[in-house]
């Protein structure tokens, strides 16, 4: 428990920092004052001001944080004093879209930076079956292969007498099966033979083994990890997108992790590997990103839609306007919030009686599309 607990703070707090160091690098950029930059709520634990009149605070609650910049950030035209020049409203729009937007950016520079390492010191997984040496990553459980003895780890050097180099010579001798299938493998240093017995296949996929690929890497270059990284960014939040806009055109509930689900992740990368652990921060931050760029009024793409409102039209909307879209944003966020809760609630302590077969990839290993199992 206190292991979880650790986890969810060693989590949370470095994509909340970058998130904040984002707007406040982008309040010094623009010339925009900070009164305060605070990692945590509550109890002010230590602070400490700069000579340039932020004051930096750590509180008791190590979850979440803000930076607030000086001055209001919305002034209307008839207002009696204009904001001072340090001020956020007295900022033309670019900057101030700038600033809000920022702190998402910094959460996918985390992202980029932690896959670009992470693929640097994996490697990269090999997609290309030609290229993948035969080898069982597992063998599915009441699959013909598991049913015939297969394990994992094993490499199949021939199928049906015929000898098989890769993946996709493998794939090319199943598709020729006729009734039992002779399956010879090596395994520890040992040739074995095996049977998969033709009643064992699905009479709808009479071609399916059952086994899953082994994911193989192959070494990279700094600054092709980079390029790699930067990719992954651009791969995981377009699938998001378009697994949203799917469940949107298909009338599906949205799969969403709200609070609990986001807890119960952690929990359980951490008891798994160190990699597993790191991929999780930057797959959390990136989707932190993302989320705060959802056009939602009180996220921060909502203000970045009222200040490229301002740079299009050369004002802002009221501020009894603005007041009015914060207060839907809010609702429509506290909807969100229970729906996924809700959603993490029963996919958790609700599950069904037969779950489906699932095989896991390495946190490394999903920073690709992985092979399909054959």
């Amino acid at each position: 428990m206190l292991l979880s607990i650790v986890a969810v703070i060693i989590v949370l707090s470095p994509i909340v920092i970058v998130h904040e160091f984002g707007h406040f690098i982008a309040c010094r950029l623009t010339g925009i004052g900070v009164k305060e930059f605070s990692f945590g709520f509550g109890k002010i634990l230590w602070h400490k001001k700069s000579a340039k009149g932020t004051d930096f605070q750590l509180r008791a609650i190590p979850f979440g944080g803000f930076v607030e910049p000086k001055g209001q950030m919305f002034v209307d035209d008839d207002a009696k004093e204009p904001p001072q020049a340090d001020e956020f409203a007295a900022k033309k729009w670019y900057a101030k879209f700038f600033m809000v937007v920022n702190g998402a950016l910094f959460n996918y520079l985390l992202a980029a930076a932690i896959f670009s390492v992470l693929i640097y010191i994996k490697g990269m997984p090999q997609t290309d079956p030609a290229r993948l040496a035969p080898v069982v990553g597992e063998a599915v459980q009441g699959y013909p292969a598991q049913k015939a003895g297969l394990q994992a780890g094993d490499t199949i050097t021939t199928v049906d007498g015929a000898p098989v180099a890769n993946w996709k010579e493998l794939t090319e001798a199943l598709q020729k099966r006729q009734g039992d299938l002779p399956l010879t493998v090596l395994r520890g240093g040992q040739t074995l033979s095996f049977t998969a017995a033709a009643a064992d296949f699905a009479e709808d996929k009479p071609t399916l083994l059952g086994v899953a690929v082994q994911a193989q890497f192959h070494p990279v270059s700094p600054w092709a990890a980079a390029g790699l990284g930067v990719y992954q960014c651009w791969y995981w939040t377009k699938f998001s997108l378009q697994s949203l806009w799917q469940s949107v055109t298909h009338k599906k509930a949205p799969d969403l992790a709200g609070p609990i689900g986001i807890v119960n992740i952690i929990h359980k990368s951490v008891h798994r590997s160190l990699l597993d652990f790191v991929f999780l921060i930057a797959m959390l931050s990136l989707a932190v990103g993302m989320f705060n760029l959802f056009p939602i009024p009180i996220l921060d793409g909502g203000y970045a839609l009222v200040y490229l409102w301002e740079g299009l039209t050369g004002k802002l909307p009221s501020s009894k306007a603005i007041l009015r879209a914060a207060n839907v944003g809010f609702y429509i966020l506290m909807i969100l919030v229970l729906y996924a809760s809700y959603a993490d609630i029963k996919r958790i302590f609700f599950k069904p009686k037969a779950a489906a077969v699932q095989t896991r990839a390495d946190a490394p290993e999903a920073a690709a599309p992985a092979q399909e199992g054959k």
